[in-house]
């Protein structure tokens, strides 16, 4: 079996036909086989927009990294990985390189998966009957709104949630009385999470989190950039009771043994869209689980349930409702693989998937109402 080709879809925000503003953009990557078998994987542009950043990915894709792939035997995912990401040694071996790197390898999986008939997490070697979630409730909504949205997550069944408190958003005031709001809102048993995005430096951290002592926050998420190992070390080493957490934007096993060694956090977050697939954020996991820190993909969902089924290691997965603003186009987007909640005392679960391979599939509809016209 050969790779034959490479192909790329975009789709585009849009409300009543027209792009959003500032909008998201998903990119659909299908690799196409000599034997007729095809794999997905996709690119979420999440940060850049809909416009010029697309078109570079989708032409990296489309000439770059196809030519470099094909004829090559998909099922020799790490020699595949290894012939995209060596040549990148001049380009950057991060950000959009390992964006499109990371949707051929997913495909590749997806191919694995589909040839012999079975979801990619029992290619991992584990199946869990339940898969723990917390919810993503991190929308840009004012205290009193979001302690209301938190509210109605846990009548949902919820019993982790995730606010944001991104200096890009809020100030350090209002993300205190988020924080206030919400506890007050859903009560004392319920894990609160903070997520900040790297948007803090390591003393502003450090003054949050004594302030919101008597809130019992259970995780500061990216309290610093991700460049900041240090700063990371200092809050970690003066966070009292809440656990410090990050990964998502760091990329490859190396800058995630910096985190790991120095002690730097208690929780790691690898992303297979930034770290370039399921190929390399299994070494992350590896690496992870040797040193005893716990794993917490982010986002992702449709790739890392696979992996949450799979693996032992992996704490929960991160999961997104369709009502957040966040990442609803993408809810919309993909109708598979098909989300099964199982909702019990102690929180709600994920059932693991069924489909072969990764079971991604577009809603017909949707995807024909966002299609690019390129």
């Amino acid at each position: 079996m050969k790779i034959s080709d490479v192909t790329v879809k975009r789709f585009a925000e849009r409300i009543d036909g027209k792009d959003v503003p500032n909008g998201r953009e998903v990119q659909t990557v299908t690799v196409h086989t000599d034997e007729g078998v095809t794999g997905m994987g996709y690119v979420s542009l999440r940060s850049a927009g809909i416009g010029p950043s697309g078109d570079i990915h989708a032409a990296f894709l489309r000439r770059n990294l196809k030519h470099l792939v094909v004829g090559e035997n998909p099922l020799l995912t790490e020699r595949v990985w290894q012939r995209m990401y060596t040549p990148a040694s001049k380009l950057g071996r991060r950000g959009l390189v390992l964006n499109c790197i990371s949707a051929i390898d997913c495909a590749l999986w997806d191919i694995k998966g589909k040839l012999v008939n079975a979801p990619v997490s029992d290619l991992l070697g584990g199946r869990r009957e339940r898969i723990p979630t917390y919810a993503n409730n991190a929308q840009h909504l004012p205290p009193d709104k979001l302690a209301q949205k938190a509210l109605e997550y846990v009548g949902m069944g919820h019993t982790a949630l995730k606010i944001r408190g991104n200096a890009m958003y809020v100030s350090l005031k209002e993300a205190t009385d988020r924080v206030i709001a919400v506890r007050e809102a859903v009560g004392p048993d319920v894990k609160l999470m903070v997520d900040v995005n790297g948007t803090w430096d390591a003393d502003t951290a450090i003054q949050q989190l004594q302030a919101w002592e008597p809130y019992d926050v259970y995780w500061l998420e990216e309290p610093v950039p991700p460049e900041d190992v240090a700063g990371y070390v200092n809050v970690r080493a003066r966070s009292g009771d809440t656990y410090v957490v990050g990964g998502e934007q760091h990329a490859g096993v190396h800058e995630f043994r910096q985190l790991i060694e120095q002690g730097a956090i208690d929780i790691v977050q690898p992303d297979a869209n930034v770290t370039g697939g399921i190929t390399d954020w299994m070494k992350i996991y590896n690496l992870a689980t040797a040193f005893n820190v716990v794993v917490s993909p982010h986002a992702l969902q449709w790739i890392h349930i696979h992996m949450a089924a799979a693996l032992p290691n992996v704490k929960w997965i991160e999961y997104f409702m369709a009502d957040n603003e966040l990442f609803d186009f993408q809810v919309k987007l993909f109708k598979g693989p098909r989300i099964r909640e199982v909702r019990q005392d102690d929180g709600v679960f994920l059932l693991p998937p069924e489909s072969p391979g990764l079971g991604l599939e577009l809603d017909d509809a949707e995807a024909e109402r966002c299609l690019i016209d390129e």
